[in-house]
């Protein structure tokens, strides 16, 4: 599920961006959750599991600028959009890599364009069921490690547990977001974004390595600079 933020302390903009995510999503079909704040203070509690941050410049006390630097160092991944009627002030959020720019007052075209943008960027937005001792975990696949495949289940390395799945292997396939997991081998698929280094056919993680197949060599080594280039 992709977590979304909006980091407002002006209610009638808070209200009217709300209304053209939601919008957006619900016509994409995409599972998301929208989380509203009121203050950079209050924004930062919650950072480190957010996807996409829209956030206004100017807000009393921790103001934007402050508050995504902030976030920047506690979550290097996640699209900061910057919400602003002070244009002068754009070139400051440059220094933590802000996404987008949208100016006030909001209009619908802009916000679909930057989420349009997102979308291409962000990588494992989408969620999948596993269990843990039985119980359902519906887990974010930027957060999954590795899969090992067996007949007639799947088991994923997920931080340092192993989930389980009874889904078979095309259905598996389906749900992974195929610019982040790679097939390595008829047993292993990989989340390349963990991957921490490649040679000579094994891939480095952090807890294992695993072999690529002979067959898979090249793919996934043309896969993996594809990945390098455009998403690290």
């Amino acid at each position: 599920m992709l977590r979304i933020a909006i980091c407002d302390d002006v209610i009638e903009q808070t209200l009217m961006l709300q209304k053209y995510i939601r919008e957006y999503y619900e016509n994409n079909g995409a599972e998301y959750q929208l989380s509203l704040y009121t203050s950079g203070e209050e924004l930062l509690a919650d950072v480190e599991k957010m996807d996409i941050i829209f956030l206004d410049i100017g807000m009393p006390g921790l103001d934007g600028i402050e508050t995504g630097r902030i976030i920047r160092s506690k979550n290097s991944s996640c699209r900061i959009i910057m919400e602003t009627v002070m244009v002068e002030r754009m070139r400051e959020a440059f220094f933590f890599e802000a996404f987008r720019f949208i100016v006030k007052p909001i209009e619908r075209e802009e916000v679909e364009e930057a989420l349009n943008a997102c979308m291409r960027k962000v990588l494992g937005s989408g969620s999948v069921e596993l269990f843990y001792n039985r119980i359902a975990h519906e887990v974010h696949q930027s957060e999954i490690q590795y899969v090992v495949t067996y007949d007639s289940y799947c088991e994923y390395k997920v931080k340092n547990k192993t989930l389980r799945s009874e889904a078979s292997l095309r259905e598996l396939e389906g749900k992974l977001d195929k610019r982040l997991f790679f097939r390595i081998h008829r047993k292993y698929i990989v989340n390349m974004a963990q991957v921490q280094s490649y040679r000579n056919g094994i891939i480095h993680m952090k807890d294992i390595e695993l072999p690529v197949a002979r067959r898979k060599k090249k793919e996934f080594e043309q896969a993996y600079m594809e990945f390098d280039l455009k998403y690290r």
